[in-house]
């Protein structure tokens, strides 16, 4: 019996962090957003009006909230990964989220696992306080279910008809989270969701 076997594909990419570098390409950034359809997304099609009010009510970048660029190899976006509720310093418990958007062409090749893997190792490294990162997504969104559980995040919630599409639809949702010890010690602890 032959067995074949897919060649994997290697993208070369980088994450950008800067506000310079946000500021200085905030053109391309919109145009990223708003030419994108993200189906798994409340608002699928962003319009420039709504990201030009993001932008200036510090959505993208303020004390709370940090975006990161994800670049191919000759310097195009081809995500975008924004952190937030990172609270109002380093000394703020609050829990942080994310929201990560991969262009379309550049989405099932390993992108989003790396970029989760090295978003969570920045959390807990430059933000010593905090003791767990979480996300949601809808339950019909696999394969961000299935980074969650490739990058150490545990399902902790479902969420019944909890999140609305642009058309009025309500979708069942459901969080992910991962520990800070569970990050320091590679482990997964389960939740005992039986009483």
């Amino acid at each position: 019996m032959k067995k074949e076997f897919k060649k994997k594909i290697v993208i070369q990419f980088k994450i950008i962090a800067t506000q310079e570098y946000l500021v200085k390409h905030k053109v391309s950034l919109f145009s990223f957003l708003s030419s994108g359809y993200w189906p798994f997304h409340s608002v699928p099609k962003i319009p420039i009006e709504k990201l030009e009010k993001q932008y200036a009510e510090g959505y993208f970048n303020s004390e709370s909230n940090k975006t990161f660029l994800i670049l191919n190899e000759v310097g195009s976006i081809i995500g975008v990964i924004r952190l937030f509720d990172l609270g109002s310093g380093k000394d703020d418990d609050e829990t942080p989220l994310f929201d990560i958007k991969i262009k379309e062409e550049y989405r099932g090749k390993g992108i989003g696992k790396q970029a989760l893997s090295w978003l969570t190792d920045l959390v807990f490294t430059n933000y010593p306080n905090k003791l767990r990162f979480e996300a949601t997504t809808r339950v019909d969104n696999i394969a961000m279910r299935k980074v969650f559980e490739y990058c150490g995040f545990v399902k902790e919630a479902h969420y019944r008809q909890a999140w609305p599409d642009a058309e009025g639809n309500r979708y069942d949702c459901t969080g992910y989270a991962i520990l800070r010890s569970d990050w320091l010690n590679k482990t997964k602890t389960p939740v005992k969701f039986e009483l």
